[in-house]
């Protein structure tokens, strides 16, 4: 894994930024109708944590699954913020959290919230406060350029290696 640019260990005001990426599938699984949320914590441009995990709830929409998988992500980009500056590092804010799903990404930005949205509101506002606070920016990523697919769903052998380059780069097998 290459970060996109080395700390010499002495710079003081080297900002390390952590982007983060989150998918969920949505009730695939056959008995229990939970969905599977899949992300990843990018430093500097290499993967330190990916994380793929059958969520606790049965989401009601796509757009709750995704929230879902976004809140968690969150959730580790902020844990990876803490460590750092429990090192007396400094993180670049806000950090970006990009999320295939334009609604998920609406409702982080509270660009639209509806009647049919109070069962995610908690996960919802979770986001939202983070985004005004300037810790977190919430993007939309085209699904099909979305590579924690890889840990929410089966992929064909092109698109699995498409979305495996940024977890494992390029090698001699792929």
């Amino acid at each position: 894994m290459k970060p996109t640019k080395i700390w010499d260990g002495k710079d003081k005001s080297f900002l390390f930024r952590t982007n983060g990426i989150a998918d969920s599938d949505f009730a695939k699984c056959p008995v229990t109708k939970k969905c599977v949320s899949g992300y990843s914590t990018i430093l500097k441009g290499a993967p330190i944590t990916v994380k793929s995990v059958m969520q606790k709830i049965v989401a009601l929409s796509v757009t709750e699954a995704k929230t879902i998988a976004g809140v968690q992500c969150a959730q580790n980009m902020l844990y990876i913020e803490k460590l750092l500056e429990s090192m007396e590092l400094k993180v670049e804010l806000p950090m970006k959290l990009e999320i295939d799903n334009s609604g998920a990404v609406d409702l982080a930005n509270n660009w639209s919230a509806g009647g049919q949205t109070r069962h995610i509101e908690t996960r919802m506002f979770f986001l939202h406060d983070l985004k005004e606070a300037g810790v977190i920016d919430v993007h939309w990523l085209k699904g099909k350029e979305n590579p924690v697919d890889l840990f929410t769903k089966n992929l064909p052998g092109p698109a699995f290696n498409k979305c495996a380059k940024l977890f494992v780069r390029e090698d001699e097998y792929m």
